[in-house]
């Protein structure tokens, strides 16, 4: 098997469909599996992949699987990639879908050639769905290979567009985290560099009622168990990056906060992106002070714009 496709899937019975017929739409020569993993959804969506599974003709591809209670997010796709037989797995959301037919290939194709690259992304096309917002780009690193410096930088890729190396798992993966996919970034670093391909290969779902958009500051901290995993696999992962990573997450992701969390987050960022960005040179030095405060001004105007502070 050469790619196993992995779909978590809740409550998306108007979105999977499109998700799998983008997956079916692929131009791919290689053996491939879709491995479903519905996490104990209450509307219609299982009986759609049923049906799919019985009338399309490459229905079956699909392994599904249904969590009776659910699991969560995290222990949902772990879950999937413990079953997965494939070399490579591909990640897609059951509420995304991917836009480029030729998506698989090329990933496929870049990983066989680049031997020294553990995993590879692409820009998405991110669309809202009740909120009047544009669409637009999501990748802020187009064409870019990113290493270990790099994969703490925010926006690289999005989850629906990631294609990695199953041999970089590892079976102690913490399970007590809400973001599963940064996590999986900085473990594809550990072992070879990242490419991202400068195209829309995905759209990017996004709702106003989003678990990433409404969590809170005491779940957002479970994070920072994933700098002890990182660092057991490739200690070279700078410490003071790793921490100044995570603190900008819990200050800018919390959306439950109090103003005093907010401001501990905002120190612990501060401290940390001046540490992991030291230099004697006093100009540079004054930069990175500056736009550290500068960062930390912006996410506390935004929070307090959208009165999120308790």
């Amino acid at each position: 098997m050469e790619v196993s496709i992995c779909i978590t899937t809740y409550n998306h019975e108007k979105y999977i469909e499109e998700c799998l017929m983008s997956i079916f739409a692929q131009e791919f020569d290689h053996e491939y599996e879709i491995i479903i993993g519905n996490d104990n959804s209450s509307d219609q969506t299982e009986a759609i992949i049923f049906k799919i599974i019985q009338e399309h003709p490459k229905g079956k591809n699909i392994k599904y699987f249904k969590n009776i209670p659910n699991l969560g997010y995290v222990k949902n796709t772990l879950s999937l990639f413990s079953k997965s037989a494939g070399k490579y797995i591909a990640i897609l959301d059951g509420d995304d879908y991917w836009l480029e037919t030729s998506k698989l290939r090329k990933q496929y194709d870049f990983l066989e050639t680049h031997l020294d690259f553990s995993a590879v992304g692409s820009d998405s096309k991110v669309i809202y769905e009740d909120l009047p917002i544009a669409s637009h780009g999501f990748s802020d690193h187009l064409n870019q290979v990113l290493e270990k410096d790099n994969l703490t930088d925010r926006k690289i890729f999005q989850t629906s567009t990631f294609f990695f190396k199953k041999e970089i798992l590892k079976p102690d993966f913490p399970v007590d985290i809400i973001s599963a996919d940064r996590c999986l970034y900085l473990l594809a670093g550990c072992y070879g560099k990242v490419k991202v391909l400068p195209e829309q290969m995905a759209v990017y779902r996004q709702f106003s009622a989003s678990i990433s958009k409404n969590v809170s500051y005491e779940v957002m901290k479970k994070d920072f168990a994933i700098i002890p995993f990182i660092k057991k696999y490739q200690p070279e992962y700078k410490i003071w990056k790793l921490k100044s990573y995570f603190y900008y997450t819990l200050m800018s992701y919390s959306n439950v906060i109090s103003l005093s969390k907010f401001f501990n987050a905002a120190f612990g960022y501060f401290v940390y992106n001046v540490l992991a960005k030291f230099t004697w040179q006093p100009l540079q030095l004054y930069s990175v002070i500056k736009w550290s405060l500068h960062t930390i001004k912006q996410k506390y105007q935004i929070k307090k714009q959208h009165k999120k502070f308790i």
